[in-house]
């Protein structure tokens, strides 16, 4: 098969590779859509410790599955799935405590596993039993499945930092994580939703019903606008949602008395310490949360809003390139001129 080969930071190439082979208790999925996730990008320059080079990258996959081995009977050939990419041990102190998400000893595909930047990928025994493969209704097609792991990250974040009806929300990066969680927070009856954006041009082909207001962070200053829009309160919840250390110290700035803040967005090595006011966090009793992937029932939530239509994600597939041109689709992803951009094997 051929397959998007990760061989050192910042040289991606197509390669023939052997293809999977069906192990007992295996599953082989044949990759029709693998979204491109902004940790790729930050993989693709910089490594990642779980990530063991040269490795084929892509957790965002959905596809039909072509190879299902004798003892498997809760899977069939011709299903349309999606996978939950991260395979918890069940065994470890987190396991134990049913904490799945902290699982010591996890595998992820597209970490530790071959990913879906390549025509095939194999589920392993412990994933199939574990449970990591999830059909994909027909109202959603393969690009729409694919985001439905980003969307159960969202999910699961805003789930932590308690998004309650009637709240104003703040998302901080108007990507497409950060479109999905000003749709989720409409979804969530949050009371009024503010978008920061400084690369405001992206926005102009999405849909913004669940915005109330957008905010040219590069034109305006978002605190004083921020506050005016709250009447001089703050905000309940913000999330940040781009990968900014100016913007994980403006938040506190931003969140008003007894609110949430989620740093969504990891930063690159070597840029991750930042300066708080920590006194902003004592007097204004401010939580900080951090959010870091899904679980098993937040991606089949996900599954089942896009299903159902209570959010739409429709609109974020900016573009799909084929596996051949991968270095260019990474070139276009971090370009920030569309939204998520999507392989075709």
């Amino acid at each position: 098969m051929k397959a998007g080969i990760l061989e050192s930071t910042e040289h991606l190439v197509v390669k023939d590779v052997p293809d999977p082979r069906l192990d007992n208790g295996a599953v082989i999925i044949r990759v029709k859509i693998c979204s491109i996730c902004g940790t790729d990008v930050r993989i693709y320059h910089h490594g990642h410790p779980s990530v063991t080079l040269p490795h084929i990258l892509g957790h965002e996959i959905a596809g039909e599955i072509v190879s299902v081995a004798d003892n498997i009977t809760d899977y069939q050939v011709g299903q349309r799935v999606t996978v939950a990419p991260r395979i918890a041990c069940g065994v470890c102190f987190y396991c134990r405590k049913d904490q799945h998400i902290y699982c010591q000893n996890s595998n992820t595909i597209g970490f530790q596993l071959s990913g879906g930047y390549a025509e095939y990928v194999l589920i392993p025994p412990r994933g199939v039993e574990y449970g990591i493969i999830n059909q994909i209704a027909d109202t959603i097609s393969f690009e729409e499945a694919s985001i439905a792991e980003p969307l159960s990250c969202c999910l699961r974040a805003q789930k932590a930092c308690r998004v309650n009806s009637g709240d104003t929300v703040v998302v901080i990066g108007g990507g497409p994580v950060g479109i999905m969680h000003c749709r989720l927070a409409k979804a969530n009856n949050a009371g009024k939703v503010i978008l920061v954006e400084k690369e405001t041009k992206r926005l102009e082909q999405i849909n913004l019903d669940s915005v109330q207001s957008i905010i040219d962070s590069s034109k305006i200053d978002s605190e004083a606008e921020i506050m005016d829009l709250t009447e001089g309160r703050g905000a309940d919840v913000v999330i940040v949602a781009c990968s900014s250390g100016e913007a994980q110290e403006q938040a506190l700035s931003l969140t008003g008395k007894g609110g949430r803040i989620n740093l969504f967005a990891g930063l690159v090595p070597g840029v991750s310490n930042i300066s708080i006011d920590s006194n902003l966090i004592h007097y204004r009793e401010i939580s900080v949360l951090g959010s870091h992937g899904s679980t098993l029932q937040d991606n089949k939530e996900a599954l089942d809003m896009l299903a159902r239509k209570a959010i739409d994600v429709s609109d974020l597939i900016t573009r799909t390139f084929s596996l051949s041109s991968i270095e260019e689709a990474f070139r276009f992803a971090e370009s920030k001129i569309g939204m998520h951009i999507a392989i075709r094997p």
